[in-house]
C-alpha cells in the first residue's frame, strides 16, 4: 500500500503542476500578429480622444509631439500673442516623457520579444494604469482641469505622454510602420505618394486610411465629451477603460504556431 502511494504521488504531483505549466506557456508564447492592426487602429482613436481633451484643457498634446515641438519653438518668442508663458514647460515635459516611454518600451521589446502575449498585455495594461493615475489626479483636483498655467499640471502630463510613447513603440516593434498611432503627417504623405493607391488589394493603404478615420473620430469624441461634460476626467476614464480592454484583448489572440 505504501509502495503504491509512493508510485502515484509523483504522478499526482505532476498533474497538479500541469495547469501552472499551461498558464506559463500560454502567457509566454508568441501571438499571431495578422490581426494586430485592429488594436493599433483603436490606439489611433485613443490618441485623438486624449489629445483633443488635453489640448482643450492644458493646450498641450500627449501623442502628437510635432505640435508640441512647434509650441516649444514659438514659446522662445512669446508667441502666439496672448498665450501663457508656461507653454514651453508643458510642451517640453510632454516631449521628454513621450521619448522616455518609447525608450523603455523599445528596450523591453528588444529584450523579451515584442510578440509575446504577456509582454503585449502587460504593456497595454501599464499604459492604461498611467491614464488611470492621470484621471485620479484630475478628478481629485490635485491637478486642475482648466488652469493650464498651474505648475502642478506638469505632474499629470508625464503619465499621459509616457503611455503614448509606449503605444508608438509597440506599433513599430510589431512591424506596422504605416500605423504610427500618434501622427498623421507621414501617413498623409504615404497615401498621396502610393503608386497603388487605387488598387483593390492594398492592405497598407487600408490601414493608413483607417488610422486617419479613427484619429478623427477619436478627436471628435474627445471634443464633444469635453464640451458636453465640461471636464477632462470623462475623456481620461474612457481612454483608460479602452486601453485596459486592448490589453486584455491580446489574451484572445491565437498563438503564432496556430496561424
Amino acid at each position: 500500500m505504501q509502495d503504491g502511494d509512493t508510485e502515484t504521488a509523483p504522478l499526482l504531483g505532476n498533474k497538479q503542476h500541469e495547469p501552472k505549466r499551461h498558464l506559463r506557456s500560454f502567457l509566454t508564447e508568441n501571438v499571431a500578429i495578422h490581426y494586430a492592426p485592429l488594436p493599433l487602429l483603436v490606439c489611433c482613436f485613443l490618441t485623438g480622444l486624449v489629445d483633443a481633451g488635453s489640448y482643450n484643457a492644458w493646450s498641450v498634446f500627449m501623442g502628437m509631439q510635432t505640435g508640441n515641438t512647434i509650441f516649444l519653438a514659438l514659446s522662445s518668442a512669446n508667441l502666439p500673442a496672448g498665450s501663457d508663458s508656461f507653454k514651453w514647460a508643458r510642451s517640453g515635459v510632454s516631449i521628454l516623457s513621450f521619448m522616455f516611454g518609447s525608450l523603455i518600451t523599445g528596450r523591453v521589446y528588444t529584450a523579451v520579444g515584442p510578440t509575446r502575449r504577456l509582454t503585449l498585455a502587460g504593456s497595454f495594461l501599464l499604459q492604461a494604469l498611467c491614464i488611470v493615475v492621470a484621471a485620479i489626479l484630475v478628478q481629485t483636483d490635485t491637478v486642475p482641469e482648466t488652469n493650464a498655467t498651474d505648475k502642478i499640471v506638469l505632474v499629470a502630463i508625464p503619465f499621459l505622454a509616457v503611455q503614448s510613447g509606449a503605444q508608438v513603440a509597440t506599433a513599430k516593434s510589431l512591424g506596422f510602420s504605416e500605423l504610427p498611432t500618434t501622427v498623421l503627417t507621414s501617413v498623409y504623405n504615404d497615401l498621396a505618394s502610393d503608386g497603388k493607391l487605387l488598387a483593390w488589394d492594398n492592405p497598407k493603404r487600408d490601414r493608413r486610411l483607417g488610422s486617419v478615420v479613427m484619429m478623427i473620430l477619436g478627436g471628435i469624441c474627445g471634443a464633444w465629451l469635453s464640451r458636453g461634460t465640461r471636464t477632462f476626467t470623462t475623456v481620461l476614464w474612457l481612454g483608460a477603460a479602452m486601453k485596459a480592454l486592448l490589453g486584455l484583448s491580446w489574451l484572445l489572440f491565437s498563438a503564432a504556431s496556430e496561424d
